[in-house]
């Protein structure tokens, strides 16, 4: 195995301020949230701030009001802020679209006079994306779901470019651009409006206009603040090992998958063959190292075949199928622990009872404290001894759990105070 840098993106944070100007107060909460997550003190009121705060998260309350009483009454509460003094500002606006968009914008920006307003709706963990401009909720588009006849503030363009056209010179940043790094250089343009389908696609885009030397407007929900503070604050990623076969399981990396999560799987024909793991030993640091999660499986957990054709391939080799069960689990739990080592991941998810005892074995752990709960019968657990010490796992049944469950554990894996 090739020798790998430890981990080293925690080590040192900027410290920015934030302001986040929100319409009503459960989007307000949710923006805060993700400051939250992160460490950030974080304060939400329905006036100006009274002194310096790390973030500040004002609620205006307009979402439903006429669009002139919006302009109107987001300006009055902005009137006396000290903008200037926050170093990342941003409009959460709803991730459907609903409310003042426009006119809240502008008052806004009448005040802090930004080089540029960068948009970006798409929130993933909640299926919100956007594609081409047109925002999609669980893959359909926003104009056909009940979001367009919501009964007081029914969606009526679900297109950004179109909508912000009608009053800015408007440039559009593809998801395919986003992925490239084809980004554009801003030149007499006041509106660029982001493509996303994942996170990444998100925090790719926060990396390439925090270095611009522009003051810019963000605009978006509270993915755009995840993808945000993450720049300032960079996650701690988490390695998920999933060596559970059952419906549930499969079902929570499938939609683990559909929400952008990196997967490798060690391929289970080759563990009895004698093969080399040391290519995804490294594949699956690099991704750790960059700052991803990782779900660590079997070949025969994404395709139930395979389990068989490992049962035939055992017998051709005299073995009974105990000892091949047992093969396989040693040689998941030998390759997560290389992982483990090489790239000084802090953050653990098992699933698959065997396999997660037997690395903890490996690992030199014996006790554990339980801290949290992700949901029912899904602790969060911080170990006490060994090598391993202050490292934090997530321990989960195979049958148990939603279809979120996977993914999910990752996000809480990732919070810095539990």
């Amino acid at each position: 195995m090739s020798l790998c840098k430890p981990l080293s993106r925690s080590i040192l944070y900027q410290m920015n301020t934030y302001l986040i100007i929100a319409d009503d107060f459960t989007g307000s909460n949710d923006s805060a949230l993700e400051l939250a997550h992160r460490g950030l003190s974080t304060i939400i009121g329905f006036s100006s701030p009274k002194g310096t705060v790390d973030s500040y998260v004002l609620d205006t309350e307009s979402r439903n009001r006429e669009g002139d009483e919006a302009y109107r009454m987001t300006k009055a509460l902005i009137k006396d802020l000290d903008i200037d003094s926050y170093d990342i500002v941003l409009k959460k606006i709803d991730s459907t679209l609903r409310g003042n968009i426009l006119e809240e914008i502008r008052a806004i920006d009448e005040k802090m006079n930004s080089d540029l307003i960068l948009v970006a709706p798409a929130f993933s963990q909640m299926g919100r994306t956007c594609v081409g401009g047109t925002v999609f909720v669980n893959s359909v588009k926003l104009l056909d779901t009940e979001f367009a006849h919501d009964p007081l503030k029914p969606v009526t363009e679900d297109n950004l470019i179109t909508l912000f056209a009608s009053e800015y010179s408007t440039i559009h940043l593809s998801v395919d651009e986003i992925r490239s790094k084809a980004f554009p250089l801003i030149k007499d343009v006041q509106v660029i409006v982001c493509d996303a389908e994942h996170e990444a696609d998100l925090f790719e885009t926060v990396k390439w206009a925090r270095g611009l030397d522009k003051r810019i407007l963000y605009v978006g929900s509270a993915g755009l603040a995840g993808a945000l503070i993450q720049y300032d604050r960079p996650k701690q990623p988490a390695l998920a090992i999933l060596a559970s076969l059952s419906k549930a399981s499969r079902a929570q990396l499938d939609y683990a998958k559909s929400r952008g999560v990196a997967i490798l799987a060690v391929d289970v024909l080759s563990i009895l063959k004698g093969g080399d793991f040391t290519p995804i030993i490294d594949q699956g640091v690099q991704i750790l190292q960059g700052g991803e999660d990782l779900i660590l499986t079997l070949s025969s957990a994404l395709d139930r075949s395979v389990f068989q054709q490992s049962i035939e391939v055992g017998k051709a080799l005299g073995l009974k199928d105990a000892v091949v069960g047992t093969m396989i689990k040693d040689c998941l739990s030998k390759v997560s622990l290389e992982i483990i080592k090489a790239s000084g991941v802090k953050n653990l998810f098992l699933s698959g009872g065997e396999t997660a005892f037997g690395l903890m074995q490996m690992m030199g752990i014996n006790e554990v404290k339980i801290i949290g709960e992700v949901d029912i019968g899904i602790p969060i657990t911080l170990v006490l001894d060994g090598p391993y010490q202050g490292m934090k796992i997530v321990t989960k049944a195979g049958g148990f759990g939603k279809e979120d469950a996977l993914t999910y554990s990752l996000r809480r894996l990732e919070e810095r105070q539990l």
